[in-house]
């Protein structure tokens, strides 16, 4: 089934939504697919921006970017280590943004043509649109941020969620009707994407670990227990005539799963045979035996 209700028939623009604490295999992973295709004559045009709340690089560490205002609440899942500071703080990960999420928008409301301007890592202004959007899942996205200081006497004080500026972002471009082709989630991402309420009514996948949490905080959305991908397309959206968003959403289960959802997305645009070729240069062997929303046995 070809993409539906989309500008391109071949997606080439990538927008990869950042924020501190992401899982790293949840964007790396389907970036690197990416990556490899972007070496073949089928995707020498394919670009990808990395967008986050600023330009400082995004941490994986649970540890807040340079000169922000704020730190992380304490998350009782994370174990400690032995000099006092919290697992993971010292694991260096970062990856530098590309733009910032209000300096797209800004672009995008602008310009009036669904297209943003930036300046590429070789200094060269250019123009884009949001083809597809990539929304990675993690522990991030169950963590709590409060002003520095916050954690004292005087109590945790005023709190706010660690992605709730990435919320407010795919909210908008969403709602703008700018994202020309699909938006694509990894693992918990369906939960960010689901606070945006663009997913209700809609059918979606997430970790199937945290998929009791995610269901819970979203009634909204029809969850799939035990897909590892799941495809909605926007006529899933019936009834009160509320115009909902008119691109499709691609969601996968945890991790790796990613890797799979972008295969099979892949194999949407360029053809299966294309595909596996990609994923046997990749050495990765993907489970393209799982059709879309089907129960996957490695999860039961």
């Amino acid at each position: 089934m070809p993409l539906t209700s989309t500008n391109k028939q071949t997606p080439t623009n990538y927008v990869v939504v950042l924020y501190p604490c992401h899982q790293l295999l949840d964007s790396a992973g389907p970036l690197d697919i990416l990556s490899t295709i972007t070496k073949r004559p089928e995707g020498a045009n394919i670009t990808l921006t990395v967008a986050a709340e600023t330009l400082e690089p995004v941490p994986l560490a649970p540890v807040p970017p340079a000169g922000v205002d704020w730190e992380f609440e304490d998350v009782a899942e994370l174990p400690k280590a032995e000099d006092g500071e919290v697992g993971g703080a010292g694991f260096d990960v970062e990856i530098r943004p590309s733009v910032t999420f209000e300096e797209l928008l800004k672009s995008l409301r602008g310009r009036n043509d669904g297209m943003f301007e930036m300046v590429d890592g070789r200094g060269r202004k250019v123009v884009r649109s949001v083809d597809v959007l990539l929304i990675p899942g993690g522990i991030g996205t169950r963590m709590f941020r409060v002003p520095k200081g916050g954690k004292g006497e005087g109590g945790v004080g005023e709190r706010w969620n660690n992605v709730e500026g990435a919320v407010k972002f795919v909210k908008e471009l969403c709602e703008g009707q700018w994202v020309q082709s699909a938006v694509l989630t990894v693992c918990t991402g369906s939960d960010l994407l689901a606070r945006t309420g663009l997913l209700d009514g809609r059918r979606a996948t997430t970790n199937v670990m945290a998929f009791e949490k995610v269901a819970e905080r979203n009634k909204g959305v029809q969850w799939q227990r035990l897909r590892r991908w799941v495809r909605s397309l926007p006529e899933e959206v019936k009834g009160d005539g509320k115009k909902g968003f008119e691109k499709e959403i691609w969601t996968s289960a945890g991790i790796s799963a990613g890797m799979d959802l972008m295969l099979w997305f892949v194999a949407e645009i360029y053809g299966k045979e294309f595909a596996h070729g990609i994923a046997r240069r990749l050495e990765y062997e993907w489970r393209s035996h799982i059709e879309e929303g089907e129960v996957d046995p490695y999860y039961t």
